[in-house]
C-alpha cells in the first residue's frame, strides 16, 4: 500500500509540475513587448527646468481632419504580433479662455481637461511607399489639459508671449494611448503608423501630432538678424540620441505622411513619436 502511495505521490508531483510550467509559459507568451519605441526624444529638463514643451506637425488647412499625420518604422521582432499599446504625444495649444497667440491665453484651473477624439491606424508599407492594407486601427476620446495662461514677462514674439518660467511659446506637451484595437492581421515588421483628430481644429481646439524635435525656444538675438525673416528667432532643440528609436528603426527617416499621402524628405529628425507595445 505504501509503494501505490508513494507512486501516486510522485505523478501527482509530476503532473503538478507541468501544469505549473504551462502556466508559467502560457503567462511569459502574454507578457508585453516592446516593438518600437522613439519617445527618448524629447527631454525631462530645459535649461535645467522642466520641459513643458515639443515640437509638433504644424496644423495646415486641416490635415487632422481628412487625413493622418505619420511615419514609416520598422518595429523589432516580438514572440507574439497582437498590438496591446500604442503610445504618441501631442502638442495642445487650447486654452481654457482666449487663444494662445495673444496674451489673453487663460487658464484658470490647471487641473480641467477637454475631450477630442484620435483615431490610431496602422497600415502595410504598400508599393511606392504609400500605405498598403489597414492592419489595425483604433479610436480614443482624449482627455487633454489646457495649455497654461500666458506669462506675461515672457518676450513676445510672432506667436504671442510663452508660458511657464522657459517661456514655451506654442502648446503643452502631452501623451494619449490607445489600448482598444481592431486588428485585422498580424502586427508586420515595417509599418506605417498615422494619427489623426476627427474634427476641423476641433471648436478651436488646436492640437498637433508631437514630433522628435523636442524643444522651441525665442531667441531675440537671432530675430534682430533676420528681421524680414517671421521665424528666424524660434530655435529648435535636437531630438535626443539623434533621433534614433531606442527600440526598433525608422527605415526612411526623413520621410513622413501627410494626409496619409507619402512624402519623400525634408524631415530628418523630425518623425513622429510612438511607442508600440505587442502581447
Amino acid at each position: 500500500m505504501k509503494t501505490k502511495f508513494l507512486r501516486r505521490l510522485v505523478v501527482a508531483c509530476v503532473a503538478a509540475l507541468a501544469c505549473a510550467a504551462t502556466v508559467a509559459v502560457a503567462g511569459a507568451s502574454a507578457a508585453s513587448e516592446v516593438a518600437y519605441d522613439n519617445t527618448n526624444t524629447v527631454p525631462a529638463k530645459v535649461n535645467g527646468l522642466t520641459n513643458e514643451d515639443t515640437y509638433s506637425q504644424p496644423y495646415f488647412g486641416g490635415f487632422n481632419a481628412t487625413g493622418g499625420f505619420g511615419g514609416q518604422i520598422e518595429t523589432a521582432a516580438t514572440d507574439n504580433r497582437v498590438l496591446k499599446s500604442v503610445t504618441t504625444q501631442l502638442d495642445v495649444f487650447a486654452c481654457e479662455h482666449g487663444e494662445y497667440q495673444y496674451e489673453n491665453c487663460t487658464t484658470l484651473k490647471p487641473t480641467k481637461k477637454f475631450s477630442q477624439e484620435w483615431v490610431l491606424n496602422i497600415f502595410e508599407v504598400g508599393p511606392g511607399n504609400e500605405p498598403g492594407a489597414l492592419v489595425a486601427s483604433a479610436t480614443l476620446n482624449a482627455k487633454l489639459h489646457y495649455r497654461p495662461s500666458t506669462n506675461v514677462t515672457c518676450p513676445a514674439t510672432i506667436e504671442g508671449k510663452g508660458f511657464g518660467a522657459n517661456c514655451d511659446v506654442g502648446g503643452l506637451l502631452q501623451t494619449i494611448t490607445f489600448k482598444k484595437f481592431t486588428q485585422a492581421k498580424p502586427l508586420p515588421l515595417d509599418d506605417i503608423v498615422t494619427v489623426t483628430n476627427k474634427c476641423e481644429a476641433c471648436s478651436g481646439k488646436v492640437v498637433n501630432v508631437g514630433i522628435q524635435v523636442s524643444y522651441k525656444e525665442y531667441n531675440l538675438t537671432k530675430a534682430a538678424e533676420e528681421p524680414s525673416n517671421p521665424d528666424a528667432g524660434f530655435v529648435a532643440e535636437p531630438a535626443e540620441d539623434g533621433g534614433i528609436p531606442a527600440v526598433g528603426s525608422d527605415p526612411l527617416p526623413s520621410s513622413v505622411y501627410e494626409f496619409n499621402k507619402f512624402v519623400a524628405s525634408g524631415w530628418t529628425g523630425e518623425q513622429p513619436v510612438f511607442k508600440i507595445e505587442t502581447k
